[in-house]
């Protein structure tokens, strides 16, 4: 995960976290106290677990000017109560549903997976292989969000341009048809036999007006992105930014 983006989300959501690096402060664990229930939180994240000290001068890339890592990795997360670790099932549903969503969001923003961009780099040990994919779970992800979008989407004034097959959303906008990707949200434009990786502005789908709360269930987080990307590109000829409009060019 992106370090900075996680802090400022940590500080957003009320989780206690400081940024470290590999000289200083290593042991910083993301805490959140709910003293109502009496439970402390702690999301468990470190420097990657691989690397050597005789990689340092090659994980200088991984290192903003003022020596903090730009990246870590995530881990379990454990409640406690009066300092003793406590089992899941001691939990209070409702606590532990909130939590879960704001790890969900955590790992969801700041995952360096969703960057079609980026690639591991050899031996520095930051990038996620395909044999390490749990590809059972990532399968009952995608079909559970394709449950979810298809209860969704028929409540929505674009159901009549969007249609789901097997793990994308198909949205058909009047520049192009478009496949988002219900694992990761990564959305494509189709020309013709030919298709573009689309680099979507953050700030454009935060700024669509949505009326979550009339919709039959609860989104998580990446349901709302992909559903989000599907209103925006299902009006693409409303699009007016610069950055967007450059990549629907064919």
């Amino acid at each position: 995960m992106r370090q900075h983006q996680l802090a400022s989300l940590c500080r957003e959501r009320e989780w206690d976290y400081r940024l470290m690096g590999a000289g200083f402060d290593g042991a910083n664990v993301p805490t959140k106290n709910l003293p109502h229930w009496d439970i402390r939180v702690e999301f468990y994240v470190d420097l990657p677990s691989d690397r050597k000290p005789g990689l340092h001068d090659s994980g200088l890339g991984e290192q903003s000017g003022a020596g903090i890592n730009l990246f870590v990795g995530s881990d379990q997360v454990r409640f406690y109560r009066n300092r003793r670790e406590i089992a899941v099932d001691d939990v209070p549903s409702l606590v532990y549903s909130e939590v879960m969503r704001d790890v969900d969001l955590f790992t969801s923003v700041c995952a360096v997976g969703q960057d079609e961009t980026w690639s591991d780099e050899g031996d520095r040990g930051i990038g996620i292989l395909p044999e390490q994919i749990d590809l059972p779970m990532l399968a009952g992800i995608i079909a559970l969000r394709a449950e979810v979008l298809s209860r969704t989407l028929p409540r929505t004034p674009i159901a009549d341009r969007c249609s789901i097959t097997g793990a994308w959303l198909r949205v058909q906008g009047q520049l192009a048809t478009y496949l988002i990707q219900l694992a990761w949200a990564t959305t494509y434009a189709m020309f013709g036999d030919r298709r573009r990786h689309l680099k979507i502005p953050p700030k454009l789908l935060q700024q669509l007006k949505l009326d979550l709360e009339t919709l039959p269930v609860e989104l998580d987080h990446r349901s709302e992105q992909v559903l989000r990307t599907a209103y925006l590109l299902a009006d693409d000829w409303k699009i007016t930014s610069p950055e967007l409009i450059q990549q629907l060019v064919p």
